[in-house]
């Protein structure tokens, strides 16, 4: 099997290299800055440092490769997925692994399908500095499986969610909803913290409540607690707010709090279940749909 990348940063490096020492020796590149002045010379050391072997255009990948991986930045993906059109052919797999909308990999797909080839939608959803080429990989798409029988010898971590393209990057989307969001709200926390010198007592006494419970029975509950006092919440919040800038901290993701606990405020939980809370976060949910103007029962 030959297998190729258009562009050649981290993504590919991570698992270009992880392969070729699993034993998958024939391995193409391509990257629109590998003759560039500044970067190109990085971009070769690396590619020889992974044994992968740089070709001079994302055709010529194509052309050569039966299964062709994409990791371009998001923005770029439907043209990289467009310029090489013209090389798929029936037997091809070409794999968008971008951070793109669902709706850019339905359309990749909808182009890929004209050709005789197959698209799959991938999804990387851990850290390439911790997992390398072992990261595992949600898969959505006609030609999921062939990837997938392709790869997994090779000590590739792929799991397959659907044949709707689109599917596994929307998981990935929803998941960075907290994940990216954490990061934020807790450089916030932090820089309030360390402003009024608090960092130690602060960090404690968080560690202590979330490392009470495991995260999805943790969650669970401050959903359903959120619910329940969206109001009491709602001031509280708005007072943090005007500490934070009162210290000099620009409160962004706390306003986007008092947003979240305004409209679970509006839910008016308490009245809905009739002074009686739940116990299930999913209960709640029954609520969020009922004033969702796009519910369907």
């Amino acid at each position: 099997m030959k297998l190729g990348f258009i562009g050649f940063g981290e993504v590919g490096y991570e698992i270009g290299s992880g392969l070729v020492k699993e034993g998958l020796t024939e391995i193409y590149a391509f990257d629109p800055m590998q003759n560039d002045e500044k970067r190109g010379s990085f971009i070769k050391e690396r590619a020889k440092d992974a044994k992968v072997t740089l070709l001079e255009s994302a055709e010529a990948v194509t052309e050569t490769c039966e299964i062709i991986l994409a990791v371009v930045p998001g923005a770029f993906a439907l043209d990289a997925a467009k310029n090489v059109l013209g090389k798929m052919v029936q037997g091809k797999v070409f794999v968008d692994l971008s951070t793109s909308l669902p709706s850019t990999k339905k359309e990749i797909d909808k182009s890929i399908k004209e050709t005789g080839g197959k698209f799959a939608d991938g999804a990387l959803m851990a850290s390439l500095a911790q997992t390398h080429h072992k990261v595992p990989i949600l898969f959505s798409g006609s030609g999921s499986d062939q990837v997938i029988n392709a790869l997994k010898p090779y000590g590739m971590v792929l799991t397959k969610i659907s044949e709707t393209a689109g599917d596994a990057i929307a998981v990935k989307m929803i998941r960075s909803i907290y994940m990216k969001g954490i990061a934020a709200l807790g450089a916030e926390m932090l820089e309030a913290a360390n402003v009024l010198k608090v960092d130690r007592l602060v960090l404690d006494s968080i560690s202590e409540t979330m490392n009470a419970k495991p995260f999805e029975e943790m969650n669970s509950f401050l959903v359903i607690a959120s619910a329940w006092h969206g109001a009491r919440q709602v001031h509280e919040m708005e007072d943090v707010t005007k500490m934070l800038r009162d210290i000099g901290v620009e409160p962004t993701m706390t306003e986007a709090t008092v947003k979240r606990f305004e409209w679970f405020r509006d839910l008016e939980s308490v009245e809905y279940f009739s002074n009686k809370r739940p116990e299930e976060w999913q209960k709640v949910a029954e609520l969020w749909d009922r004033k969702n103007p796009n519910f369907k029962k």
